[in-house]
């Protein structure tokens, strides 16, 4: 679930470890969520966050990579919850973590959405 800010190496490596694991790969990009959820931001409160690069503020930096961490948490799930349904098939899937312990046991680790 790549965005704008994903290189080709994250990238390959997401497609790389499905394969292995035998998974099946979707490659999605989540920009168009992103920005929806920063328009109803700023609808809601007259501000626009922005990056620390581009004159935002550490604030400002965490909550935007918090957005992309939740919506790749969230599609991940509906994606696992959901399609085997769209191929007829019972059950759901497993949507996989990729941190470390220390993510895990403090609990802000982000799962990706590797389903078998």
């Amino acid at each position: 679930m790549g965005s704008e800010n994903s290189s080709e190496v994250t990238k390959s490596r997401a497609k790389v470890l499905a394969d292995e694991i035998g998974s099946w790969h979707l490659d999605v990009f989540i920009d168009g969520v992103v920005s929806a959820l920063l328009s109803l931001f700023q609808k809601l409160t007259g501000k626009r966050p922005r990056c620390k690069v581009d004159g935002g503020s550490n604030i400002e930096n965490l909550g935007l990579q918090n957005i992309q961490a939740r919506i790749r948490m969230v599609l991940a799930f509906m994606l696992a919850s959901l399609l085997p349904w769209v191929h007829n098939k019972p059950g759901f899937f497993l949507v996989l973590g990729s941190s470390n312990v220390d993510e895990g046991l403090r609990g802000y680790l982000t799962k990706n959405s590797y389903c078998y």
